[in-house]
């Protein structure tokens, strides 16, 4: 009977176990690693957002006007003069993409109904809702439609939001 059973070729309870731990230990790595990744891109999402801001403010100390304000009423004009006074000055370049994907844009809302809550000047980028509450969380009151991050909608759901950084 010994001898029958001896020829048979397959795996013992232990080495099937330990194959389960190990397989467990790397879906365990690699789930973490992955949000590991997602929580620099918010980082990185949060450090442009202030980066951004900084520029405008600097280009402000400097020249005593907002980038993009060639009359002087105290609002962006358009995106595009923003961007080209602070490249002008090396401050930030327009090339520069959301860890997201998406481009970020100067604006003014000056409208009696404002697109995102408020008036006044704007960076504004699409990102994740998830990670727009989270940015949100880190700069200002957590809520989507007061202070100076405001979203277009809430952050339930998921797809993206445009993200509305007001400079005051």
């Amino acid at each position: 009977m010994r001898k029958l059973f001896s020829n048979q070729a397959g795996f013992t309870l232990v080495e099937l176990a330990i194959g389960l731990v190990i397989i467990g230990l790397l879906i365990g790595a690699i789930l973490g690693g992955a949000q590991m990744i997602k929580n620099a891109k918010i980082k990185r999402q949060v450090n442009d957002l202030q980066g951004l801001y900084g520029a405008v403010y600097t280009y402000f100390d400097r020249f005593l006007q907002l980038p993009g304000d060639a009359d002087g009423d105290g609002n962006f004009d358009t995106d595009s003069a923003v961007w080209a006074n602070i490249e002008s000055e090396e401050l930030a370049y327009e090339t520069k993409r959301s860890p997201f994907g998406s481009k970020y844009y100067f604006g003014a809302d000056t409208a009696s109904t404002p697109t995102a809550h408020r008036n006044g000047n704007y960076i504004m980028c699409s990102i994740p809702k998830d990670v727009a509450l989270n940015v949100d969380k880190q700069l200002d009151d957590g809520v989507d439609s007061t202070g100076v991050i405001t979203t277009d909608g809430d952050y339930s759901g998921t797809g993206k939001t445009n993200v509305y950084y007001f400079i005051d």
